[in-house]
């Protein structure tokens, strides 16, 4: 019962912050986003990984990748390489209130990828108060204002999501006004 009254409250939040927010949309591609964003579910060690490996792959080709992690722990993890949050900074409602996740909620990447498969909602709250021009992300039950949606099978992953991530964003044609 108290599950359901948090996750109601949640999602009235999110649907509030939804029709506050007035980003500049802009559409761009893996080649045109000079800024990459990448929201990650930390927590499966197979997401960290190929995550990581996507980052390394952005920032190989110039990009300036920022990464934000999400483990769904109630003790800070030790030894990890990248900026994280964990459950025990969320409030009540499972909103974040990490300084290094609010500060990346307030970047204007030129491009935000929300990688998050298992549906978290802390990565959804953080996806929907980014200020990024484009949002891309997986399917999810919240409400969103992504730009670009992508339902991959569960058994496929983080690395078939972006395949088809550079499948989708590669048929994209930038107007050159």
């Amino acid at each position: 019962m108290l599950e359901k009254i948090r996750s109601a409250l949640f999602k009235r939040n999110l649907r509030r912050v939804l029709a506050a927010n007035k980003r500049v949309r802009k559409s761009h591609t893996l080649e045109s986003a000079r800024t990459i964003g990448i929201l990650f579910d930390a927590g499966q060690e197979k997401h960290k990984t190929e995550t990581l490996e996507f980052a390394r792959s952005l920032e190989k080709k110039g990009k300036k990748v920022q990464l934000l992690g999400y483990v769904k722990v109630r003790q800070a993890p030790t030894g990890l390489s990248f900026d994280f949050f964990f459950q025990k900074e969320l409030d009540w409602i499972g909103t974040p209130k990490n300084e290094k996740a609010l500060a990346f909620a307030k970047e204007k990447f030129d491009l935000l990828i929300c990688m998050n498969p298992a549906d978290e909602a802390p990565l959804a709250w953080l996806s929907s108060h980014s200020q990024a021009a484009m949002k891309i992300g997986f399917i999810t039950e919240y409400p969103n204002d992504f730009d670009m949606i992508l339902e991959i099978p569960a058994e496929k992953g983080i690395r078939y999501f972006t395949e088809q991530l550079h499948l989708y964003l590669d048929k994209i044609v930038l107007s050159t006004k």
